[in-house]
C-alpha cells in the first residue's frame, strides 16, 4: 500500500473514531496501535515509553498548579466581587453590565488559564442580572461567550503551556505574546457593546437612577478585588522579570490563591475537595491526551507520513502566506469538534517541521494558533463555548438564541486574527522586550 493511502487512512481512522464518540486520548493512541501493528510492528516497542517520559516533563508541573490556582479562585467569590464592582462603577451607562462582563471575564481568564470557568461562572452570575435590567438576550449571551473565550489566550494560559512544550518555545514569551492580542480583543468587544448600546439603548438599558451609588461605595467595591489583581501581576511579573520559572510562579500562584481563600474565609474542606477534584480531572485529561498524541505522532513519523505531509504542504501554491492560511483553516474546522488541548497536541507536532522549513517565527504562530482556537470555540454549530453557555442558561434560551448572539463577536475575533496575521508585532513586541 502506498504511503499516500496509509496517511489518508491514518487521519480518516482517527476522525471516524472521534465522531463515534471515542475519548480523544483513546482515539489517538488506538489509531496508532492499529496502524503500527499492521504496517510497522517494531514501532510498537516505543509505545510503552510514552507512558513514562510524557508526564515527567518538567514544564507540565505548571499545568496542575495553575489549574489548582484557578479552581481555588473560582470558589473565592472573585467573580461575584468583580461583578459587583462593575455593577456599581459602570452599570449606570447603557451596556455597562455587558461591558463589565467582558472585563470580569478578562480578569477571570488571567487567573484560571482555561475557558470553561469564566464562561460558566459568568453565565450563572451575569446573565440573570442583565435579564433583570431588561437586556436583550443577544448582547447578554454574546458578552459572556466572547469574554469567556479569552481564557484560552490571556496568560497564564494552559493552551500556551502545551504549545510551548511541543513547539519548544519559551512559555514566558508566549504568555507575553498573548497579552496584547487578549486585551485587543477585549477592547473590541467592549467598544462594540458600547457603540451598539448607545445607538440602541433598549438592548442594554442603564440601571435605574435610584440605584446609583456614592463614590465611597464604588471605591469599596473596587477595593474588594485588589488581592486578585495583585496575585495576577505577581505571578506573571515573576515569570516575565526572570525572577521565577513558570513552574515556580505557578506554585507561588497556587499558594497565593490558597491564602486569599483563607483571608476571605472562603476555604472549607468542601471547597478544597472540589478544587482538587477539578484539578486532577483536568490535569489527567490533558496528560492522557498528550500521551495519546505522542504515540499517534511517533507512529506517524515511523511510517514516513510526516515527511509526506511536509513535502505536500510546502508544495502548495500561495507560498508561505497560503500555507499558514491553510493551517489556520484546519484549526478552525477542528475547533468546532475537538477540545483546544487536543487540537494543540495533534496539530503542533505536525506543523512545527513545516514552520521550521518556512522559517516562520513559532512564537508568533503560537499566538495566531491560540487566537484561532478562540474563534473556533464560538463558531456554530459545534463550538465548545456555545454548549458551556447552554448548560447554565435558563430553559427559555435556545441554541438558536446562542448562535445568533455570537455572530458579531466572531467577526471581531476574525478581525483580531487578521490584524495579528498582517501585523505580527502585536504578538511579538512584548516578548521581544525580554531579549
Amino acid at each position: 500500500m502506498s504511503i499516500e493511502l496509509i496517511t489518508f487512512l491514518y487521519f480518516v481512522t482517527l476522525f471516524l473514531g472521534l465522531f463515534l464518540g471515542l475519548p480523544v486520548a483513546l482515539g489517538l493512541g488506538g489509531t496508532a496501535v492499529i496502524f503500527a501493528a499492521i504496517y510497522e510492528p517494531r514501532s510498537l516497542l516505543a509505545i510503552p515509553s510514552a507512558f513514562f517520559y510524557t508526564p515527567w516533563n518538567q514544564v507540565l508541573v505548571t499545568v496542575p498548579l495553575f489549574l489548582f490556582m484557578g479552581s481555588l479562585i473560582r470558589f473565592s467569590g472573585i467573580a461575584e466581587a468583580a461583578y459587583d464592582a462593575v455593577y456599581k462603577l459602570i452599570g449606570h451607562i447603557h451596556g455597562g453590565l455587558a461591558m463589565g462582563t467582558v472585563v470580569v471575564c478578562t480578569i477571570f481568564a488571567a487567573i484560571t488559564g482555561i475557558t470553561p470557568p469564566a464562561t460558566i461562572t459568568m453565565g450563572q452570575i451575569a446573565y440573570p442580572s442583565m435579564m433583570k435590567y431588561k437586556y436583550k438576550k443577544a448582547i447578554a449571551i454574546g458578552s459572556i461567550g466572547s469574554g469567556g473565550a479569552l481564557g484560552a489566550l490571556i496568560p497564564p494560559s494552559v493552551p500556551f503551556i502545551f504549545y510551548g512544550l511541543l513547539a519548544k518555545v519559551s512559555i514566558g514569551g508566549l504568555f507575553l505574546g498573548g497579552v496584547l492580542p487578549g486585551l485587543m480583543l477585549a477592547f473590541f468587544y467592549i467598544t462594540y457593546i458600547g457603540i451598539r448600546c448607545k445607538l440602541q439603548p433598549h438592548i442594554g438599558p442603564a440601571i435605574p437612577a435610584d440605584e446609583q451609588f456614592s463614590v465611597g461605595e464604588k471605591f469599596r467595591a473596587l477595593f474588594n478585588i485588589w488581592p486578585f489583581l495583585v496575585l495576577i501581576f505577581l505571578v506573571l511579573g515573576a515569570i516575565w522579570g526572570g525572577i521565577a520559572t513558570p513552574s515556580e510562579a505557578a506554585a507561588f500562584g497556587a499558594t497565593g490563591a490558597l491564602l486569599i481563600n483563607i483571608i476571605y474565609r472562603k476555604l472549607t474542606w468542601q471547597v478544597l475537595k472540589n478544587a482538587l477534584e477539578t484539578t486532577i480531572k483536568l490535569s489527567g485529561m490533558g496528560f492522557w491526551i498528550l500521551i495519546g498524541a505522542n504515540i499517534y505522532l511517533n507512529i506517524f513519523n515511523s511510517l514516513g507520513c510526516q515527511e509526506l505531509v511536509t513535502s505536500m504542504v510546502l508544495g502548495m501554491p500561495g507560498g508561505e502566506t497560503g500555507i499558514i492560511l491553510m493551517m489556520m483553516f484546519i484549526v478552525l474546522l477542528l475547533g468546532m469538534v475537538m477540545d483546544d488541548w487536543a487540537i494543540i497536541m495533534l496539530c503542533t507536532p505536525l506543523y512545527v517541521p513545516i514552520l521550521n522549513e518556512l522559517g516562520v517565527d513559532k512564537l508568533w504562530f503560537g499566538v495566531l494558533f491560540i487566537v484561532n482556537i478562540q474563534v473556533a470555540y464560538l463558531t456554530p454549530p459545534f463550538g465548545f463555548v456555545l454548549f458551556w453557555i447552554k448548560s447554565v442558561m435558563p430553559p427559555d434560551v435556545t441554541m438558536g438564541d446562542i448562535y445568533r448572539s455570537v455572530g458579531p463577536f466572531i467577526l471581531l475575533q476574525l478581525l483580531g486574527l487578521a490584524l495579528i496575521f498582517m501585523f505580527p508585532q502585536i504578538g511579538t513586541w512584548l516578548p521581544s522586550l525580554m531579549n
